[in-house]
């Protein structure tokens, strides 16, 4: 999901305008900084989580690829053993 929807946009958005309020609130240096470190967060959140998923995304699906290309056929077994039943391994 990209946009504006995007839960991860939101978040960052959400942290932003908390901090912005406070800073108006209450505008000193302090609050000043703690906007100015807010944004970078959210910011550093929103493209490190959206890059980050979309590498591990590609990644997992590869290895999905391989572990399916390397999986043996599954053969039917010899013999089924109905409810109840027993077997008892033998020389073939």
């Amino acid at each position: 999901m990209t946009g504006f929807r995007d839960p991860k946009f939101i978040i960052a958005y959400t942290i932003i305008i908390g901090f912005a309020a406070a800073y108006i609130h209450n505008p000193d240096d302090t609050m000043k900084g703690a906007l100015i470190a807010a944004f970078a967060g959210a910011w550093g959140y929103y493209l490190g989580s959206s890059n980050g998923s979309n590498v591990v995304r590609e990644q997992v699906g590869q290895a999905l690829a391989i572990a399916a290309a390397a999986q043996p056929s599954a053969d039917r077994p010899d013999v089924v053993l109905k409810p109840g039943e027993t077997a008892q391994a033998g020389d073939r």
